[in-house]
């Protein structure tokens, strides 16, 4: 017989558990480009489109920031019991908590960035975590040099402020966020390929003693 971990059934607590998000060590902040998508063709021939694509050129600073404003951009914050911001974004998460990070990796930099969902823009993560052993251990799964790395970052503790037994609306989140990603990825002719991996242990180490967790990894970049 099948082992399946029994995530049990989420439900809203009757008063928020109280929280203090994470505070990431971030440095000097990029912005991306505003206002840059390009015309798309329609929903239903980016989804007869849609393949997983393992040859990537570098990204375009127009196409990341593209990219990133039809996935993750905060579209309206919204004020409500939590201690910190509910948001409105592309991709639908559960109490509009949105707990999972994007940690990006660009060819050739030095640093890991965090995507800034409120701001459009990269904010340099001063960790211990060398971008050097993320993509290595990466590339054990895909060999994309050129590609850019997205790991993405959950923080439990963001949803569990609002549910009880809330693992697998972070999983879901996740699930979501990343199928996201690829429909984006399509409809802006960029090739995107997810990798079958949590991101642990490098998701865990960005932050020591912080309670964040990989719940996924991909790559993305230019059509060749």
């Amino acid at each position: 017989m099948m082992e399946w971990p029994d995530l049990k059934n989420p439900r809203p607590r009757s008063e928020p558990k109280p929280y203090r998000p994470v505070v990431w060590p971030e440095a000097q902040f990029v912005p991306l480009p505003e206002g840059m998508i390009p015309d798309t063709p329609p929903f239903a021939v980016v989804v007869e489109a849609r393949r997983t694509r393992y040859s990537f050129a570098p990204l375009l600073d127009d196409q990341l920031g593209a990219l990133m404003q039809l996935t993750c951009r905060v579209r309206a914050a919204l004020a409500g019991p939590l201690a910190f911001a509910q948001s409105h974004r592309p991709a639908p998460s559960a109490g509009a908590i949105h707990p999972v990070h994007v940690v990006v990796h660009r060819p050739g930099d030095a640093a890991l960035c965090r995507y800034d969902p409120f701001e459009h823009g990269l904010s340099k993560l001063d960790t211990s975590l060398k971008p050097s052993a993320l993509r290595t251990a990466m590339y054990e799964v895909i060999d994309a040099p050129a590609g850019t790395l997205l790991l993405f970052v959950a923080e439990p503790g963001l949803t569990a402020s609002k549910y009880e037994d809330a693992a697998s609306l972070v999983w879901r989140d996740a699930g979501v966020l990343l199928g996201t990603f690829s429909m984006a990825a399509e409809a802006l002719s960029l090739n995107f390929s997810p990798m079958g991996v949590t991101g642990e242990p490098w998701a865990s180490q960005l932050i020591p003693g912080a309670s964040l967790v990989g719940v996924g990894a991909a790559f993305v970049g230019a059509r060749t």
